[in-house]
């Protein structure tokens, strides 16, 4: 079941799982792109049709068009419905996104956390395994996070794969067990499988709990008067690895077709930028002045000071690297949520 080469065919047949996510549409594009000729099936909990892509500024009126992706309704933590799914699709290329990504929300909700997103791992991995004899045989990349090293030292910086987990939240935690188990799946039974751990991403499209589109909806908001000129922000001074979605998705393709089997890659920029720093590329977009305030609200019980990746592992096995176009993806953000919270009027001739 494993290819320790780097060397694989085009896949046929894609399976996203995590369809209905902020990540996944990103993906289908790029995967439409690289590879025109392949069915792409995107896994979304629930039976309706996911919504479409989000593009980054401009892009939807010049007209270009988004990829064609089957709905395939279903709950990445059942394990008899993945089994249908895997029958029904015959993936050879699978990258599991499902998750729950909120680090906030994993405070509240520490077990369903860990149950879908180690559990939903296991279901999947067992699904695999049982219809191996099927011919159900995929490369997998699992998305995993760089919240999984927590409590490091700023000095440990940048980290690199082999660095001591040491995750502060319930998130990151249910994440190193979804790593360890695609580790133990390929060790065990040779699952194909790479541990992709991407670092902070954000873009057009992305829920409001995560803090760039935070930033990004409050300024739109404030520019379009629905709010005061006042900008709540919780820990400005933790440094961070910040990479636009596009360019993350770019990297799980790579390693699909670059990366061996079993091993762990960082994604990220390799370079620690405050988030306070983040927020002052902002607010330099905005079309009105702003205060900030602290809300403490807003603070995470755990917090780490510094986290920034070591990508010389991905960049020595596959062709990818980060663009660092980090401001023109601002400013796409940015402009996503100003469409959101304020729609341009559509004058009739």
């Amino acid at each position: 079941m494993s290819h320790e080469s780097q060397e694989l065919h085009a896949p046929e047949r894609i399976l996203i799982t995590g369809y209905g996510g902020f990540v996944a549409p990103y993906l289908a594009r790029i995967c439409t792109q690289r590879y025109p000729m392949a069915r792409i099936y995107g896994l979304v909990h629930e039976a309706s049709l996911p919504p479409q892509p989000t593009l980054p500024a401009g892009e939807q009126e010049h007209g270009k068009s988004v990829p064609a992706v089957t709905a395939v309704a279903g709950d990445i933590t059942d394990g008899a419905r993945l089994s249908e799914v895997l029958l029904e699709t015959r993936p050879d290329m699978i990258f599991h996104l499902a998750a729950a990504s909120s680090v906030a929300a994993s405070w509240q909700y520490p077990a369903e956390v860990l149950r879908v997103n180690a559990g939903g791992f296991i279901q999947l991995a067992e699904a695999i395994r049982a219809l191996s004899a099927e011919g159900i045989a995929p490369r997998i990349v699992v998305s995993g996070s760089g919240e999984q090293y927590g409590l490091v030292r700023p000095e440990e910086n940048p980290l690199a794969e082999d660095t001591l987990p040491r995750p502060t939240n319930p998130y990151a935690v249910a994440k190193v067990a979804q790593d360890l188990y695609a580790f133990e799946y390929h060790r065990a039974y040779g699952l194909d499988v790479i541990r992709a751990r991407a670092f902070n991403h954000f873009g057009p499209g992305q829920r409001e709990d995560f803090v760039i589109a935070s930033f990004a909806r409050q300024i739109a908001l404030i520019e379009a008067g629905q709010a005061e000129p006042l900008l709540l922000v919780g820990n400005l001074s933790a440094q961070r690895d910040f990479l636009p979605v596009e360019e993350v998705v770019a990297a799980y393709l790579n390693l699909a077709e670059c990366a061996h089997a079993g091993e762990a890659y960082n994604i990220g920029s390799g370079i620690a930028c405050s988030i306070e720093d983040m927020l002052q590329r902002l607010l330099k977009m905005a079309q009105t002045r702003i205060t900030v305030r602290v809300d403490p609200v807003r603070f995470r019980p755990a917090d780490v000071p510094v986290l920034c990746a070591d990508t010389t592992k991905i960049t020595r096995d596959t062709p990818w690297r980060p663009s660092g176009a980090t401001d023109l993806s601002l400013q796409a953000t940015l402009d996503y949520w100003r469409c959101v919270v304020a729609p341009p009027v559509t004058r009739l001739p």
